[in-house]
């Protein structure tokens, strides 16, 4: 060997001890520790960048502690002036101008999904906006795209702990927003990734057979009869259901509404974590879901299974966004299951909302206006259970979930405008009555909290 081989080798032994040095988890060939955080809906439309509360600050030093801090991107960023607004009656439109994107990455969050019930609101130039200011500032994003197999596509943040994979979808949609695929004949359709819910209404056995028989009066009144041909026969429901105008009714023992997850989409989105299982260290799935049982706080019976199947093929970790209002926390197979983190920015006054003492003042009537629109237009003001929440801190070895912390956050309500909507760590008292209350929600899924100094943890067992 001469001098310079042996001066060259030399300098490689060195290095690669200085790096063992100073990675020996990595040395060792093993995964170092990883930490996971989140914050659920995030509406943020007034810089936060400047404030200088401490239990804001106190709130971001938990956030800004994990390796992968996830959230909800529940505005369209980007230049309003270069954008059209798209018509949708049931919500209003949410638009943050691009800095906004600046500011959740000051918040923390350096992954993000975009597919929910405002991923539309100014168009495919809107999303693309949106698409281009997460870019820009480094978060990675997941949930929305060019076509679906764009908007289904898993996204990958890497971190000094290992590779985070993120497939998001969502529920609660305009049909018009979502994505469709490209074939040989056009291109696909910009938009989110979907998750279609099959419904139907269960009848009792009496009422079901008059919705049956009126059923079938009605295909007569609208000429769907001629259709049915005895060389194309319309096929026959399954026993025990019918089809009542749009809708699949069922005899059953009570009334109730059934829903289940449409299995084309669970396949999909199931394929899409396999392919972050096999390319991550942890696998994140994520559902922005307003459909909800008899009250905001317990979810709709097809939220459950679509959780157990995200789990089933692979996903580490489970978040569920869009009721505003904390939902329950399952561990299914070791992995945790958040039906709903609630709010984490929840500026949504700067979109217009009117109380009823001014409905005349813009034209509308409250006689004639419908009463439901109405008071969802007021209905978030005068309740504390849409301000008050928790950021989960999750820890990871391997892919292990090892622990689970559950920090409570308050958004000021009963503030003024201007200074309510931005999270802080929960005063003691708030805190204790968040985690209380997480707790009941969770104790039909077997889930137990403890609390200690207002910070909750969950037995894992």
């Amino acid at each position: 060997m001469d001098r310079r081989d042996f001066l060259k080798k030399s300098a490689h032994a060195a290095a690669f001890a200085s790096a063992a040095r100073a990675f020996p988890a990595r040395a060792a060939g093993k995964d170092p520790s990883m930490t996971m955080t989140a914050g659920g809906d995030c509406l943020l439309l007034r810089r936060v960048s400047g404030l200088k509360d401490p239990a804001f600050g106190k709130l971001l030093d938990v956030l800004r502690s994990a390796d992968c801090r996830w959230g909800n991107c529940e505005s369209v960023l980007a230049d309003a002036s270069t954008c059209y607004p798209a018509p949708k009656a049931e919500d209003p439109l949410v638009i943050s101008e691009p800095w906004a994107a600046d500011e959740l990455k000051w918040t923390g969050f350096n992954l993000m999904s975009t597919a929910n019930n405002h991923t539309l609101d100014y168009g495919v130039e809107g999303m693309m906006q949106t698409h281009a200011n997460l870019d820009r500032v480094g978060i990675i994003h997941a949930g929305s795209g060019s076509d679906l197999a764009q908007a289904a596509r898993p996204a990958y943040l890497d971190t000094d702990a290992g590779r985070v994979g993120l497939v998001s979808c969502a529920s609660t949609f305009p049909e018009f927003f979502k994505a469709a695929p490209s074939n040989g004949l056009v291109r696909g359709r910009p938009g989110l990734n979907p998750l279609h819910v099959e419904r139907s209404l269960q009848l009792p056995p009496d009422l079901f057979r008059r919705m049956e028989d009126a059923a079938k009066t009605l295909n007569t009144i609208q000429g769907y009869d001629e259709f049915d041909t005895p060389e194309f026969p319309i096929p026959k429901p399954a026993a025990g259901t019918a089809q009542f105008d749009a809708t699949t009714i069922r005899s059953g023992e009570a009334l109730d509404v059934l829903t289940s997850p449409a299995a084309a989409d669970v396949k999909r989105i199931s394929e899409a974590i396999g392919v972050a299982r096999n390319n991550a260290r942890v696998v994140v799935a994520s559902i922005h879901a307003h459909e909800s049982g008899r009250k905001l706080e317990l979810s709709d019976k097809f939220l459950p299974t679509f959780a157990h199947a995200a789990v089933d093929a692979g996903a580490d970790v489970y978040f569920s966004s869009g009721p505003h209002v904390v939902r329950g926390i399952e561990i299914y197979k070791g992995k945790p299951i958040f039906y709903s983190l609630g709010n984490f920015y929840f500026q949504f006054e700067s979109v217009p909302s009117v109380p009823p003492e001014e409905l005349a003042a813009y034209g509308l009537d409250p006689a004639t206006a419908d009463p439901w629109l109405l008071n969802k237009k007021i209905f978030y003001w005068a309740q504390p259970r849409f301000w008050r929440s928790f950021v989960p801190r999750i820890a990871f070895e391997g892919s292990r979930v090892t622990r689970v912390e559950i920090f409570p956050i308050t958004m000021g309500h009963g503030l003024p405008v201007d200074r309510r909507g931005t999270p802080v760590l929960a005063a003691r008292e708030d805190a204790e009555s968040i985690l209380h209350e997480l707790a009941e929600l969770s104790r039909p899924y077997g889930t137990r909290i403890r609390e200690r100094n207002g910070v909750g943890e969950i037995e894992l067992g």
